[in-house]
């Protein structure tokens, strides 16, 4: 029993450890410090089936016209102080089938109701997090990345304060 629970309390470590992420520099010249710059993150949401489990997340497109490559390696994104326009995407995780992945990372980039660009004023010394909401076709039963209408998104600071609110952050269909 006690190794279970050991375990279960070191999986998210090992897992985070395993993973690889690390943070994309979206400025020009020298790493620098933590207080010198904004972190950027794309929250992830579970999503569970009848046997396996997966993390959809937020992902980077480009900050400011810089591309991000290969957005699935960051999950930070390190920006300089001031105004900056980040266009992010909702990655919708595969698991296995990794075959389609890079293709329906390309689909979801492109399509402007998976994906935004958001404009904000980032502090120094500042963490924020943009997350998303899902919205479905209603008319459809089946719940996957083709039946998605669209996406939501808005950043929050570390206090949950909305710096990008849902209302600017939502999708607008033109007409």
């Amino acid at each position: 029993m006690m190794r279970k629970i050991l375990f279960l309390v070191l999986l998210p470590l090992i897992l985070s450890s395993c993973a690889g992420y690390s943070t994309f520099q979206a400025y020009q010249g020298d790493t620098r410090s933590d207080m010198q710059v904004a972190t950027l993150s794309g929250a992830q949401y579970l999503r569970q089936d009848w046997i396996n489990r997966y993390i959809d997340s937020v992902r980077f497109t480009s900050v400011d016209e810089i591309q991000v490559d290969n957005s699935r390696e960051y999950n930070t994104v390190a920006i300089a102080p001031g105004f900056h326009d980040i266009t992010v995407y909702f990655y919708w995780d595969l698991g296995s089938t990794r075959g389609l992945a890079p293709a329906l990372v390309s689909y979801a980039a492109s399509r402007e109701t998976l994906s935004r660009t958001l404009r904000f004023n980032a502090r120094a010394g500042e963490t924020y997090t943009v997350h998303a909401q899902r919205v479905f076709d209603e008319a459809e039963e089946q719940r996957d990345i083709t039946t998605i209408d669209h996406v939501d998104f808005w950043v929050e600071d570390e206090s949950g304060y909305e710096i990008v609110s849902r209302e600017d952050g939502r999708y607008i269909a033109t007409q």
